[in-house]
């Protein structure tokens, strides 16, 4: 299309305007199934800069999708980059998907930003953990909460969120609080339970939280409800792993050493 003059009416049909985007999703899509994750985030970023102008022309959410998959495609470079040390690049990517997912970006629709938002606190969460701020990664994982309320069950991830909640209380030392957000991750993966695909990791989403349950009423000095949940932990292990997991020889593990300490304390007759 040539183009007379900077003010010249754009004539293409609405499809015409959107291909360039529909081409870009499409190859976003091949390189995220090649693990080229930074190849599909420029070919989007690219899109959506040749075609600035169509962009702000663009009413509703005509383009969600598009931003939805850059905003998963900034989180998964974020968890990339944090996983080989890459701080500095990991934070930046986990940034832009926060400026990405913000309130005033109209062409997201309202739903999906919010389970998107969710993500990337959730990923901030991680982030600061692993940097040892862990009163900072509280605050994001709290945000990630907030916003998983509110999303009245479209955000996927809720019992994760808690589960990294009693993670980081953990490590806090606040055993009590971290208790209580096992528990309730516990209750949501029973009420909702993870679809399970083959060798998804979804199905032991369950065994970690007995453990860290177990973990937990260990640190509370209750050996009787700890035991139980390693039980528990231990049963959905043989069902779902086999006895020769790691999982499953971690948790055995755990539980065989607290029988220990407590046949220790028991008095002799």
């Amino acid at each position: 299309a040539t183009m007379d003059g900077v003010g010249s009416e754009d004539t293409r049909t609405m499809e015409e305007k959107l291909r360039p985007f529909v081409d870009a999703e499409r190859d976003f899509v091949r390189f995220q199934e090649e693990s080229k994750h930074d190849a599909a985030v420029k070919v989007l970023e690219n899109v959506l800069r040749a075609e600035q102008e169509t962009v702000k022309q663009m009413e509703g959410h005509v383009l969600s999708s598009l931003f939805e998959r850059l905003a998963v495609g900034y989180n998964t470079l974020g968890m990339k980059y944090l996983k080989e040390g890459q701080i500095d690049m990991s934070c930046k990517f986990f940034e832009k998907a926060e400026a990405l997912t913000d309130p005033a970006n109209l062409h997201l629709n309202p739903e999906s930003r919010m389970v998107l938002r969710a993500v990337t606190y959730n990923n901030f969460g991680c982030f600061y953990r692993s940097l040892g701020k862990l009163h900072t990664a509280l605050q994001f994982l709290k945000k990630a909460q907030k916003l998983e309320e509110r999303s009245n069950g479209k955000c996927q991830n809720q019992a994760g969120t808690h589960l990294n909640l009693c993670a980081l209380l953990s490590q806090m030392g606040k055993h009590h609080e971290a208790l209580e957000h096992v528990q309730r991750a516990l209750e949501l993966l029973e009420a909702n339970p993870p679809e399970v695909s083959a060798g998804s990791s979804s199905e032991s989403l369950v065994i970690v939280a007995y453990f860290n349950m177990a973990a937990e009423y260990e640190h509370l000095r209750s050996p009787v409800e700890a035991l139980r949940s390693y039980n528990a932990a231990y049963d959905l292990c043989l069902e779902e792993l086999g006895e020769a997991h790691a999982l499953s020889t971690q948790v055995l593990e755990c539980r065989e050493q607290l029988r220990q300490r407590v046949k220790k304390k028991q008095p002799t007759r």
